[in-house]
């Protein structure tokens, strides 16, 4: 399977706009990369998926080391780490401060089948998410993408 060809094949177009608990909102299970998500995981067994053990929301929380971490596994280098995490600070201030200005894309069901996950799955917005859960934020503005599988 190719995860990034998959991906490629959303219709983003067919959607509608939901006020979304961020609790309930899983990070994507891509099945070539799982192992290396799941070996910073460090909280219980099934929860893997779970944005509140997630190496983003771990960094906000000053666990520094394991959204770096992550970022190694997937092959990007220092230099590509740093500027990420510049922008993913950037976010976070400008929730914060601001509110959120981009709503964030979910899906209504998984991309890939899995047993981690049966329901709303983040496409796109999974800083955003971490931030939402980090600043204890009620509800957020998401974009649910409907899925025709």
């Amino acid at each position: 399977m190719n995860f990034r060809k998959l991906t490629k094949t959303v219709d983003t177009s067919d959607c509608y706009f939901q006020m979304i608990v961020p609790k309930i909102l899983r990070a994507q299970y891509n099945p070539e990369r799982f192992h290396l998500w799941k070996s910073l995981h460090n909280g219980p067994k099934g929860e893997e998926l779970n944005m509140i053990y997630s190496p983003h929301y771990r960094f906000l929380r000053g666990h520094k080391e394991t959204y770096p971490q992550l970022q190694k596994y997937y092959g990007r280098n220092n230099k590509w780490i740093q500027v990420k995490i510049k922008k993913f600070i950037g976010v976070f201030k400008s929730i914060k401060n601001d509110g959120f200005i981009e709503n964030l894309m979910i899906l209504e069901k998984p991309l890939v089948k899995n047993k981690y996950n049966n329901s709303y799955e983040i496409f796109e917005g999974h800083h955003r998410t971490a931030c939402a859960l980090f600043l204890n934020l009620k509800e957020i503005p998401c974009q649910i993408i409907r899925r025709k599988k």
